[in-house]
């Protein structure tokens, strides 16, 4: 084991994969040349999409969690740098956006514009790193290939912290690789320091402690004394960069918290017996983190019937998820296989926006998103790791990395962004096969070339298995774009979008929903009322469209409906017990058949969770006068 790495650490050729030779300075501006054009490289191809998706509606909204950042971001480049609560979500992304702002001023299109360059650095990065581990030539294919990665091109030029994401991991793996080759305190601090960074937009990234620390202290061959000024060094680089938040957290919110406070909360969306593997907002129709958080904390403090910290509320989430797991354990396994088909498919699932989507409108995405994605990758890394596999040894803190970081997707809830952390460890060994492939096929060692050639296949077999469709990803991204225009009073182009995202995927509730609900606001009731329906197939628990059929029947002057109608409203009570117009509705129309006493607990539902709602405070005194018998 030693003298393996050793010879690596000095140049020498390793068995199934290429080394580089070159020493001193030479080495170093090659190096440096190797970054240099990876990192033009890539800037290029990012440009390009970026030009063609520059007048696109896409790029004139901002849709989901990006709404937020992005607020939150003007916020912190207007001054407000300390913020007054706990973190809820990961801060750093929103503080880059604050840095962007206080520099260049409010323009999006500048964010963008420094997050392709960023973009562009993790690809330089990934090549050194691959160059350190592998050889030079390695280095050089798994750069070019993170260049052209459809996602990555995708995600560097979007409003999302993916960006950040793959820098610091990219950070991360070089610094490895320095540390692997030349054992230091600079090389272990900047480990540190990349990690805490990572963990400040991925809280999950704090899990990769549990592979480095080992990997210092034990794994490369230094003496007792120097790993362990390795591991303590790496710790300090963390401590740098975690401590201040937590200080920041005690002093603001009153309570220590390295990160954020929704540990508890994200568990449980992707640990209960509705879960599905994705993100399902604990209160339907309600997915925006601002109003998401008041949700949390509203439901827990029901459920306690007190105040709760932002500790006691991750508490109570991830209790609830524990009882789950120990009551269906079976259920929960079948959930972690679904998850980890999500972690695996070639398919980028998505919660707002697509790549598939922006691709219409952008030729590189078209290309790089069709030649170079997930189904692609992993299976070139197999290929790799089976050629790199006399080095396994070695290896094991990339292997330990991918595999604890994975284990902390399916614990949770994901989507294709939360996998992209994963994807810079895979173009290390993507390079690898590039590099390596023809070498590997002509070796004696056939039984090993043979088990590697039957995983490849296998594993390309499973990740470009047809199990998500691209379609419904699209769908999604015109049934939120439809959104958008409609906030801003632009009905017709979000009647067109709406349609666009049932002729993409019919079972498109939302879509079919807001299409009934502008149906009614143009006065065509039992065009509304066909939609509500159709919507309610695909989804029978659909809370809103219950509500909002509820109300058309309501509203049709036909008393034969009322009994539908209450029905709809009940079931829909069932779907928010906690929401008090529903209440104050259902109350009104037993009003109208006279059913006196379920009126008035219906209002007196209502004023218990709203006090100060007058219309229920009105209709109860009004119905209990009726109920008595005065007029």
């Amino acid at each position: 084991m030693d003298s393996m790495i050793r010879a690596a650490k000095s140049g020498s050729p390793l068995p199934g994969v290429g080394a580089d030779t070159t020493e001193g300075q030479g080495e170093t501006g090659a190096r440096r040349q190797c970054f240099a054009a990876v990192f033009f490289f890539a800037l290029a191809v990012r440009t390009l999409e970026l030009v063609e998706l520059a007048d696109t509606p896409l790029f004139e909204f901002v849709l989901g969690d990006a709404k937020n950042y992005v607020a939150w971001g003007r916020e912190i480049g207007a001054g407000n740098w300390i913020g007054d609560e706990t973190f809820y979500q990961a801060p750093l992304y929103p503080y880059f956006l604050g840095v962007v702002f206080w520099w260049f001023g409010d323009d999006l299109f500048a964010v963008r514009v420094v997050q392709i360059v960023v973009g562009a650095a993790s690809c330089g990065l990934i090549a050194l790193a691959g160059w350190h581990w592998f050889s030079r030539a390695a280095g050089w294919c798994a750069g070019l290939l993170f260049a052209l990665y459809g996602p990555a091109v995708y995600a560097d030029a979007m409003l999302q912290k993916s960006v950040l994401d793959l820098f610091f991991m990219s950070l991360a793996l070089w610094w490895m690789a320095r540390v692997h080759v030349h054992p230091s305190a600079k090389a272990a601090l900047g480990l540190g320091v990349a990690v805490g960074f990572m963990a400040l937009t991925r809280e999950n990234a704090l899990v990769f402690p549990a592979v480095l620390l080992p990997w210092l202290l034990l794994g490369l061959g230094e003496a007792r004394g120097a790993s362990l000024r390795l591991a303590v060094t790496f710790v300090l680089g963390m401590s740098l960069v975690l401590v201040p938040v937590a200080i920041r957290n005690q002093v603001v919110g009153g309570e220590f918290h390295l990160t954020t406070s929704q540990f508890g909360h994200n568990f449980y969306i992707g640990n209960n017996p509705a879960a599905d593997g994705t993100y399902k907002p604990l209160t339907e129709g309600k997915g925006d983190p601002r109003i998401e958080r008041l949700d949390a904390i509203e439901i827990a403090e029901r459920a306690m019937g007190r105040s709760l910290t932002p500790a006691e509320v991750s508490a109570f989430y991830t209790d609830r998820a524990l009882e789950y797991i120990a009551s269906d354990p079976l259920d929960w396994l079948a959930l972690l296989g679904r998850k980890l088909l999500l972690v695996f498919t070639s398919v980028e699932v998505v919660d707002t926006e697509d790549q598939y989507t922006h691709a219409e409108s952008s030729h590189v995405l078209a290309v790089t998103g069709t030649v170079f994605h997930f189904g692609v990758v992993a299976p070139l890394a197999v290929l790799g790791i089976g050629i790199s596999w006399g080095r396994r040894r070695e290896l094991i803190p990339l292997y330990g990395m991918f595999a604890i970081y994975t284990s902390t997707l399916i614990l949770f809830y994901l989507f294709a962004r939360y996998r992209l952390p994963l994807v810079p460890i895979l173009f290390l060994f993507a390079g690898v096969a590039l590099e390596g492939a023809r070498r590997f096929a002509t070796e004696r060692n056939r039984p090993r070339f043979e088990t590697t050639l039957a995983l490849t296949a296998a594993v390309a077999l499973g990740c470009n298995w047809p199990v998500f469709e691209k379609d419904y990803m699209r769908s999604v991204t015109h049934y939120n774009l439809g959104n958008e225009l409609f906030a801003v009073g632009r009905e017709a182009e979000a009647v067109l979008e709406f349609r666009t995202a049932v002729e993409l995927h019919p079972r498109n509730a939302f879509a079919l929903h807001n299409l009934g609900a502008l149906r009614a606001r143009a006065g065509d009731m039992s065009g509304a009322e066909d939609y509500y329906r159709r919507a309610l197939e695909v989804n029978p628990g659909y809370g809103i469209a219950l509500s909002n059929l509820a109300r058309t029947l309501r509203d049709s002057g036909e008393p034969a409906r009322i009994p539908e109608a209450i029905s709809l409203f009940e079931r829909a009570i069932e779907r928010s017990p906690y929401d008090a117009d529903l209440h104050n509705e259902l109350g009104e129309m037993h009003a109208m058949r006279g059913t006196w006493a379920a009126a008035i607990e219906h209002f007196g539902r209502a004023l218990s969770i709203v006090p100060s709602h007058a219309q229920a405070r009105e209709n109860l005194d009004r119905a209990r006068q009726r109920a008595s018998g005065k007029p």
